[in-house]
């Protein structure tokens, strides 16, 4: 199922401003293109996504660009809505101007079911993007050192359909379990705290960092006797070296 939401002509105008000039990226090394989506319409949604954002270009050794999109509906809007259309755009956006020594995180926040994410506009229906679906949505993104961080229960089992030699998949929990944090009204998720805190140190590698996010989520779930989500990752043959590398 998709969503058929427009993004309004305004955001067309700030997507094309909003990154460098291809002449410009000639010259440019070591950026983080930060691909946020807050899918579900609920503020830990969007909270996750956009606190990641900040950390990371507060400690990333990457210059971050931050591209977000969130279906939040409050009454002044900060950022496009999530929809087919805006992140088409900004995979697109990314794919074009990432050099050899960039790398692209899409970071997406909300909730799952086994083989599913929710996507939901405000109150609209909530829609099902399926695994394939979001690997066709992230296609243009082959050939780029790309991290997809899955907040959301059952992210696990979207590790298949979107693995590849160059993509490192983190999830916050396994193909068959939930996670935790996700109810209306929390500032963010159990996940996205961890996060938070994973990558609260610079210097560190992603390997560290999942660490940290583990142990972290662990530890908040167990203080609540709730079953251990069991956050996973997946390391493509060809991003061992990233994975391994304290540019966080």
């Amino acid at each position: 199922m998709t969503i058929r939401a427009s993004l309004p002509g305004i955001f067309v105008v700030l997507l094309s401003v909003m990154l460098p000039a291809r002449a410009d990226d000639a010259s440019a090394h070591h950026r983080l293109f930060y691909i946020g989506l807050a899918l579900y319409p609920e503020s830990w949604s969007e909270n996750d996504v956009v606190a990641l954002s900040q950390e990371l270009q507060r400690t990333a050794d990457f210059d971050t660009v931050p591209l977000i999109a969130s279906n939040l509906m409050p009454a002044r809007r900060k950022y496009p809505l999530a929809d087919n259309v805006t992140i088409t755009s900004l995979v697109r956006n990314a794919a074009s101007r990432a050099g050899p020594d960039d790398i692209i995180v899409v970071h997406i926040s909300t909730h799952g079911a086994p083989g599913l994410l929710a996507s939901r506009i405000g109150n609209r229906p909530t829609t099902a993007l399926s695994g394939q679906a979001l690997a066709s949505r992230l296609a243009p993104l082959a050939g780029h050192n790309t991290v997809v961080i899955l907040s959301a229960c059952y992210s696990g089992s979207l590790i298949g359909p979107l693995s590849a030699p160059d993509r490192i998949i983190i999830t916050a929990a396994r193909a068959d379990r939930s996670s935790f944090g996700c109810a209306a009204g929390n500032k963010h998720t159990f996940f996205g705290d961890a996060e938070l805190d994973g990558f609260a140190q610079p210097h560190r590698s992603l390997q560290q960092v999942f660490a940290a996010i583990r142990d972290d989520v662990a530890r908040m779930e167990k203080a609540e006797d709730f079953t251990p989500s069991e956050p996973q990752v997946f390391v493509g043959a060809d991003v061992k070296g990233l994975y391994e590398a304290p540019v966080f």
